[in-house]
């Protein structure tokens, strides 16, 4: 009855689309899959560890080019987020780890390749005792403080109806009414310099599959579990931690590792600091092994030493030595799902941090080595007869350098000048590899880079050189990449008209030109490769960007081009160029409503085969406050595709609206309930059709969903 009622909904929708698309007046680009970027919430600002977080697409990915990945630190915390059509956000069930930290994310292909396409710096505080909320149970004692937080979140979440098509695409559950919970117990103490600390957090699930440790332990996984704890003890500058915590500064050796364990960290003079951590070998969650180190083969044992030449002036010069020996039995993160193998590695590190009073000069170097191995694994091996592995030792080096050779230099009245040289080296050694960081072994690069800042006016020139086969075997292929770049940001206003009078009419413009060469050094000697097998390619991209802000309008166009030039032996024809036109025009009639359409535009030519694809997408986004509690929200989308000569095409349209109503109730400081009731609806349909195979698909999916969640304290 329900598919029924819906009946011929794909002409509807793209109907719909279209009509919703010229009332908005929205015109937004969308990208290739080579362009996609990323913004992060957290960027430019320290976040604390319960904070949500947001990843923020620069469009929808589409199901043909793969899905993202997330990494904190070394863990894969992919699992943890929740996937919106052009945004990733993660809801606190593990607190973030502390400390500095670096959040990569990827492009995950159908082949499983791993591809980066956005890297940032993720700053989180440690939990320091605050000022007294509402909602907390504060005591003082005299020269004492105490405060105590609990919250608890439980929701129901229903799929109420669903429609599919064909049968073979029935989900595992067509309908289901699910429960949740989130709870979390938060208490601080102070009394002179003494302070401790404490966080629980738990989650829960009715539906086992959604459960913490469902990946390692299937059906016996618990439905409510313990996702993360954290105690902080403090005498001073002194401090121990237990539970989940993040180790490390160094790079190659370990760099933010994060997992269960126990850190303690003291001063020992005014000058010189020690730390030393026990940890987890992998990502865990639960009650079992409280503290983390119940396995003694896998666990992580290391510890650094400190070391300030200027104390007055913290990381004006900054030495540290760090040791570790870590040893890992092949078992997954909580959230990982892979085949792993027995690992050991021991190592030492040195870093120096040094920068001149005025910051002007920045420093930042490193060096590791490392003595991996690899023991024998009988669940591996499977009675084969398998050659071990050689234990050894290997190096890795880094150097990160600024220097700003002008900073806010005055040219007039008003305006000023800065240019900031950066330079980055990296050496890894082949086979260099440590149980705790994430590196590609057999590496050797240089990056020089100029930020150059005029005015209003800004610009980033680059070159990257790197070289692999740092061993200089002869019968390996040796690559090597060049990659220059150019990127210019401008609002002309500032160039062309009165920055005291700025006029909308003119835009923000930018340009950007990338062009990377890689290729092949030489033939390997006493190898199968011919002529043919030895890359050499050109790879150009350049972006154009313009947009025009107004009072209650925005309009922007987008231009991209790129070009593979491929000028392999034998390969000189497989050339791709891809073309894309991009516009956006949002508007916002009233104060509460927001309406946004948008169009690419897209062509690709395959010299080789002589075929070109166009690609067109036309959607649009509505935003409603329909009142201080209660918001509408409506997407729609639709994208056609196909080739020139009509070999094949594809048509796919998708619908999500979303209505949402919060409510909050105060009956006293201590009885607090806030909540949220939301109905949604998705719909999807795509065809595609290959005249040269003789392939018709066609799938439909619908969905009609309830949730409802409380808040208490």
């Amino acid at each position: 009855m329900f598919s029924a009622l819906i009946k011929r909904h794909n002409r509807i929708l793209l109907l719909v689309a279209l009509l919703v698309s010229c009332l908005n007046l929205d015109l937004f680009v969308r990208a290739s899959a080579q362009e996609l970027t990323v913004k992060a919430s957290f960027a430019e600002r320290a976040i604390s560890p319960g904070e949500q977080i947001t990843l923020q697409l620069s469009r929808p990915l589409q199901p043909s080019e793969g899905r993202i990945g997330v990494l904190i630190g070394t863990t894969d915390w992919t699992s943890l987020f929740s996937v919106a059509p052009d945004a990733l956000v993660y809801t606190p069930q593990v607190p973030l780890p502390a400390g500095e930290s670096e959040v990569i994310v990827y492009l995950v292909t159908g082949e499983n390749d791993w591809r980066e396409i956005a890297r940032f710096p993720l700053r989180v505080e440690d939990a320091q005792p605050s000022a007294p909320q509402p909602q907390d149970a504060t005591q003082n004692n005299g020269s004492g403080k105490m405060e105590f937080t609990p919250s608890l979140t439980i929701g129901i979440k229903s799929q109420a109806a669903e429609a599919h098509f064909p049968e073979a695409n029935r989900p595992e559950r067509e309908t289901f009414t699910d429960f949740t919970l989130q709870g979390s117990l938060k208490s601080n103490f102070t009394r002179g310099a003494f302070g401790s600390e404490m966080q629980f957090d738990i989650a829960g699930s009715s539906y086992r599959n959604e459960a913490l440790r469902f990946a390692q332990e299937g059906d016996r996984a618990p439905r409510i579990d313990l996702a993360s704890y954290l105690l902080q003890f403090k005498a001073g500058k002194a401090r121990i931690q237990m539970g989940h915590i993040a180790y490390g500064t160094n790079r190659h050796l370990i760099n933010s590792f994060s997992s269960r364990g126990i850190s303690l960290t003291f001063p020992i003079t005014r000058r010189a600091d020690f730390s030393l951590a026990a940890i987890n070998g992998s990502s865990i969650v639960g009650w079992d092994n409280f503290i983390g180190l119940s396995r003694r083969k896998h666990q992580i044992v290391t510890g650094s030493l400190g070391l300030e030449i200027f104390p007055e002036r913290p990381g004006g010069l900054r030495i540290e030595g760090g040791l570790l020996h870590g040893s890992l039995l092949p078992i997954n993160n909580f959230n990982q799902g892979n085949i792993t193998d027995a690992e050991q590695s021991k190592g030492l590190s040195v870093r120096v941090v040094a920068s001149d009073p005025s910051q002007r000069i920045r420093f930042d170097a490193g060096f590791a080595r490392s003595r991996f191995n690899n023991p024998s694994d009988p669940l591996l091996n499977q009675s084969f007869d398998v050659v071990s592995v050689k234990e050894d030792a290997r190096n890795a080096r880094y150097i990160d350098a600024s220097f700003d050779i002008l900073r806010d230099r005055p040219i007039s009245a008003t305006r000023k000048a800065s240019l900031t040289f950066n330079y980055r080296h990296e050496t890894i050694d082949p086979l260099f590899r440590s149980v705790t960081a994430f590196t590609q072994a057999d590496r050797f690069q240089n990056q020089f880079e100029a930020v150059a800042t005029v005015a209003d006016v800004t610009a980033t020139i680059s070159h990257w050189r790197y070289n692999d086969n740092l061993d200089r075997i002869p019968s390996i292929l040796k690559t090597l990449t060049r990659r220059s770049g150019v990127i210019i940001g401008a609002p002309l206003v500032s160039l062309l008209g009165d920055p005291a009078n700025p006029s909308p009419w003119f835009p923000r413009v930018s340009y950007g030109y990338d062009r990377t060469h890689q290729f092949g050094a030489s033939l390997p000697l006493n190898s199968d490769f011919a002529l043919s097998h030895v890359p050499d390619q050109i790879s150009t991209n350049q972006n154009a960007l313009a947009e025009w802000q107004f009072q209650k309008a925005r309009f922007g166009y987008r231009l991209n081009h790129s070009f593979q030039n491929n000028r392999q032996t034998g390969r000189e024809l497989a050339d791709l160029r891809n073309l894309i036109n991009g516009f956006t025009i949002g508007v916002t009639p009233h104060a509460k409503v927001d309406l946004n359409v948008e169009v690419s535009l897209e062509s690709a030519k395959n010299f080789e085969t002589d075929r070109i694809d166009h690609l067109n997408r036309i959607g649009t986004n509505v935003n409603w406050l329909v009142s201080n509690r209660s918001t509408l929200t409506a997407t729609v989308s639709t994208i056609f595709a196909g080739d020139v000569a009509g070999a094949s095409q594809s048509r796919n349209v998708e619908l999500d609206a979303q209505w949402s109503y919060r409510f909050a109730l105060e009956r006293s400081r201590y009885r607090k309930v806030q909540g949220q009731f939301f109905v949604r609806y998705a719909n999807r349909y795509a065809r595609s059709l290959d005249n040269l195979f003789g392939f018709n698909n066609l799938t439909k999916f619908q969905t009609l969903n309830f949730g409802l969640s409380f808040t208490f304290f």
